[in-house]
C-alpha cells in the first residue's frame, strides 16, 4: 500500500499552480487553512484578488464596435448551516472577489438582489462551489453593461460564446488581438447552446442535432441525429439546451404559448420535454422522470442537483424563468406537468432552497 503524501509536502510549484486556478474567495480561505506551505502559497488577500483581476480576461468585443469587453465569472455555491449540513440553499455571487462590493444575484438570471447586509461567517456556515458561470460585458457611460448571450464557455485560454442571434463565436483571450471568429457548418448556422462535456465541445442546433466542434481547426461536424419533435410541437419549442445529468448529457426542450400582457404578446412557458441518447439504439429517447435529481436552468448556464440536499426543492422538477418575467421563478414538475410560480407560495415552499437567510 502506497504512503499516504503530507499536503505541506507536495512541491512548491504544484501549489503554485493550485493557487493561480483558484476561482474565489471562499476557495483562497479553504486553500490557505490547509498548511503553513498552502498558506505561503498566496500571502495576502490583496495578491489574491490582483490574480484575479487578471484573470479576469480582457476581449475585444465580437462586433465592429470598437468596446473592450471583459469575461464576467459567476459562481453557484452551497450554503448550509455548519451545524445541520443535510440541507442547504443555493446562492449566485458575481464577480464578489474582483470588485469591493459583493454582487448578490438572482440564481436563474443574472439580476441582482439587495442583501440583508448580513455577513456569511464562515465558522457558522459551510460553502461549496457547485457551478460556474460566465457572461461578456463592456464599459457603457462608466456602467458594466452586459451583452446577454445564450451561453459562454470558457476552457482554458479558449473563450466560446452564444449571442442572441444564435450564432457561435470563439477567440483566444490569451492572444493580444483576441480577435472573434464565427463557428458554423455551410449548412446549419444557428445554434441555441454550447457545452464542454467529457473532453469534448459540443454545439447544439436549433432543430437539436447535437454538433461536435474540433478544438484544433475550429470546425464543426454533427455529432448525432436530432431530438424527435412532434409536428404540433415544431411552433412550441422555443429553445433547446444542454445539460449534464448522472454523467449524460440530456437535450431539454421548453415549449411555449404566446400570452397578452400589457398589450404585449410574450411567450410564456408551458412545459419541458427531456431527451438522452440510447446508446443501444442510437437515438434520442424521453426521459421521463430525473428521479431524486431536480434541474436548474438559469439563463447563464443549466445544471442538475441532488434535490434532497436543498431546503424545499422538489426531485423530478425542473426550476426555470421566462424571458419576460425573470424576477418570478417557476418550477415545472414532470410527474404531472404542472407549473408553480414563486409569487403564487409561501416562504416555507418548493422554493425555499433559492430564499438564503443572508436575503
Amino acid at each position: 500500500m502506497s504512503e499516504m503524501i503530507v499536503w505541506s509536502d507536495l512541491p512548491g510549484d504544484l501549489l503554485d499552480h493550485i493557487a493561480n486556478g483558484l476561482f474565489s474567495k471562499v476557495e483562497l480561505l479553504r486553500f490557505r487553512s490547509i498548511c503553513k506551505t498552502c498558506r505561503s502559497a498566496v500571502a495576502t488577500n490583496k495578491s489574491f484578488l490582483d490574480h484575479l483581476k487578471r484573470n479576469r480576461r480582457r476581449l475585444l468585443s465580437p462586433y465592429s464596435t470598437g468596446k473592450t469587453c471583459s469575461l464576467s465569472p459567476a459562481a453557484f455555491y452551497r450554503v448550509v448551516l455548519s451545524s445541520y449540513p443535510d440541507k442547504g440553499w443555493l446562492m449566485k455571487i458575481q464577480d464578489v472577489y474582483v470588485s469591493s462590493q459583493k454582487q448578490l444575484l438572482s440564481p436563474l438570471s443574472r439580476f441582482s438582489i439587495k442583501s440583508s447586509g448580513q455577513t456569511l461567517d464562515l465558522l457558522d456556515f459551510t460553502v461549496t462551489e457547485m457551478h460556474q458561470s460566465y457572461d461578456v460585458e463592456y464599459l457603457y457611460n462608466s456602467t458594466r453593461t452586459s451583452f446577454n448571450f445564450a451561453r459562454v464557455v470558457l476552457l482554458e485560454d479558449l473563450v466560446f460564446v452564444v449571442d442572441y442571434d444564435k450564432k457561435i463565436w470563439w477567440c483566444n483571450s490569451n492572444e493580444s488581438d483576441n480577435h472573434w471568429a464565427r463557428v458554423m457548418d455551410e449548412e446549419v448556422k444557428l445554434f441555441s447552446d454550447i457545452v464542454f462535456h467529457k473532453g469534448y465541445m459540443y454545439a447544439l442546433d436549433l432543430k437539436g442535432a447535437v454538433w461536435w466542434i474540433s478544438l484544433s481547426e475550429f470546425e464543426i461536424f454533427q455529432y448525432g441525429p436530432s431530438t424527435p419533435l412532434d409536428y404540433y410541437d415544431i411552433d412550441t419549442c422555443k429553445d433547446k439546451r444542454f445539460v449534464e445529468y448522472c454523467g449524460d448529457l440530456c437535450i431539454v426542450h421548453r415549449f411555449c404559448r404566446k400570452f397578452r400582457l400589457k398589450r404585449v404578446d410574450i411567450d410564456i412557458t408551458v412545459g419541458f420535454k427531456v431527451y438522452k441518447m440510447d446508446e443501444e439504439l442510437v437515438e434520442y429517447v424521453e426521459v421521463k422522470s430525473l428521479g431524486d435529481k431536480a434541474f436548474v436552468m438559469a439563463t447563464d448556464s443549466c445544471f442538475s442537483v441532488l434535490a434532497r440536499e436543498y431546503y424545499g426543492c422538489l426531485e423530478n422538477s425542473i426550476y426555470f424563468t421566462d424571458e419576460e418575467e425573470r424576477n418570478n421563478v417557476k418550477v415545472f414538475k414532470l410527474s404531472d406537468g404542472s407549473i408553480t410560480k414563486m409569487v403564487d407560495s409561501s416562504f416555507q415552499s418548493c422554493f425555499q432552497m433559492l430564499i438564503p437567510p443572508l436575503v
